[in-house]
């Protein structure tokens, strides 16, 4: 594939390959066995204005794609941008979720400040920006006393800052208990002013719990987001304990009040570990109340299972194929970055896209997964098109050198042209030098 994208107001792109998931109408050819389309793209003045068979002549600026792939933009769904790129500073040893949780709370009450936190934080949307992503939505951690508004008011400026390139969308990130008291309305009221969404953790490691408590909160939760009328983004059972089985519990609250607006459940890791009559009961309730899963692979197998001096007995994700079978709405997404829970990643979401694929054994079915990083959680996000390629749609995708997902998800596409108004955007990814004055190696946090 060329690396040359014509400047003209008329481009012709010719033989490139499109997933038929990501098309709205009938494409002008067939699919391959991965659902893959050959077409020509005619771009004019940023807009797609015909979708063509392979080889058809055209006027205007011709690039031959020579079998390349086309995306849509990506959206990435979960993230956690406030506490990205903090590792050099903020270790997690063990490796574990209690360990990085420790290592983060340490790390925010020492130096999470507004320089700090909306550094580390447009380092992040430039990685994703350069890679192709076009919308995101990050958790704001609100644990510390304090942080919420330093973190919430980075978010608004960069959110702001960046809006005609990227949607950059937030959710709380509390714990439930939170909504169990009024003298947390400030901090709800400076959730719902700056326009995110209601969050928290749910889970249950002991089957001898009580599973009232967590019915109640949700309830509470619930009730608050519908009097808002502001969405809902939970972590649930971030874990492999068979008795988490919250998830279950959020659609039943959902299905109780009737709750019309999106909820989204990140990691729902305990399903992998559980009964089968457990499973498949939760994943019907989950398409009857219309969640949205969304995994996490690349964290959740590197914090799930960890066993000290051993090898992990796990994956840590969802049952991906089932939810999928079952008409769930799923999403894959990147998570943290470069963090105490994650000491990799780089808001890519073809790594994210191949991480889930061979997580999930989901390459015989490669033609129905192209929505998890694309229309699916596009649509949730409210982005224009909701992730689509159509006649008369924006001329906004990322073209690659790969001709089928073999090609793709083998090598990390360093060739890929990532392509809005039917330009070619200036973007590189950042030097790391760039957050050194922010995250010396010198500053290394204890959590003792």
């Amino acid at each position: 594939m060329t690396q040359h994208w014509p400047r003209n107001d008329r481009i012709h792109l010719a033989n490139v390959h499109i997933p038929t998931q990501v098309l709205v109408g009938d494409a002008p050819g067939l699919p391959d066995e991965d659902g893959l389309v050959k077409l020509d793209l005619v771009i004019e003045r940023g807009i797609v204005a015909d979708l063509l068979p392979a080889g058809s002549v055209t006027g205007g600026a011709v690039c031959d794609a020579d079998g390349g792939m086309l995306l849509p933009p990506f959206a990435d769904l979960h993230s956690h941008l406030d506490k990205g790129h903090i590792l050099r500073r903020a270790r997690n040893p063990e490796g574990t979720l209690i360990g990085a949780r420790a290592s983060t709370r340490a790390d925010t009450e020492k130096y999470w400040r507004e320089e700090d936190v909306e550094a580390r934080f447009e380092f992040a949307l430039e990685c994703a920006y350069a890679h192709g992503t076009g919308a995101i939505r990050t958790h704001i951690d609100c644990f510390v006393p304090g942080q919420a508004e330093i973190s919430f008011a980075v978010f608004r400026r960069l959110r702001d800052r960046w809006a005609g390139r990227m949607v950059v969308e937030a959710a709380a990130l509390v714990s439930t208990d939170l909504y169990d008291t009024p003298e947390n309305s400030a901090l709800i009221d400076m959730i719902a002013e700056s326009g995110a969404r209601l969050g928290g953790i749910t889970y249950r490691l002991d089957h001898g719990e009580d599973p009232t408590v967590v019915d109640a909160r949700l309830d509470r939760l619930l009730m608050l987001a519908k009097e808002r009328r502001l969405d809902v983004d939970l972590h649930v059972d971030e874990n492999g304990a068979p008795s988490s089985t919250t998830l279950a519990q959020v659609a039943e609250a959902v299905i109780r009040h009737g709750f019309e607006g999106h909820v989204v459940c990140g990691h729902c890791c305990s399903m992998s570990m559980q009964e089968e009559p457990v499973w498949r009961r939760t994943i019907g309730l989950a398409r009857d109340a219309g969640l949205t899963i969304v995994s996490l692979p690349l964290v959740n197998q590197f914090l799930q299972g960890r066993i000290d001096g051993g090898t992990p007995r796990w994956r840590g994700i969802p049952l991906l194929r089932e939810l999928k079978a079952a008409g769930v709405a799923v999403a894959l997404a990147s998570d943290n970055c470069r963090d105490p829970y994650h000491a990799f990643g780089d808001h890519d979401m073809i790594e994210v896209f191949g991480a889930g694929v061979r997580m999930g054994h989901l390459e015989a079915e490669l033609d129905r997964w192209p929505s998890s990083i694309t229309t699916v959680p596009a649509s949730v996000l409210g982005v224009a098109e909701g992730g689509r390629i159509r006649r008369g749609g924006p001329a906004d995708f990322l073209l690659f050198g790969a001709r089928d997902y073999s090609e793709l998800l083998a090598r990390r596409q360093p060739d890929r042209l990532v392509i809005r108004g039917g330009r070619r955007i200036d973007a590189q990814l950042p030097d790391y030098r760039k957050l050194d004055r922010i995250v010396a190696r010198s500053q290394i946090v204890s959590t003792q």
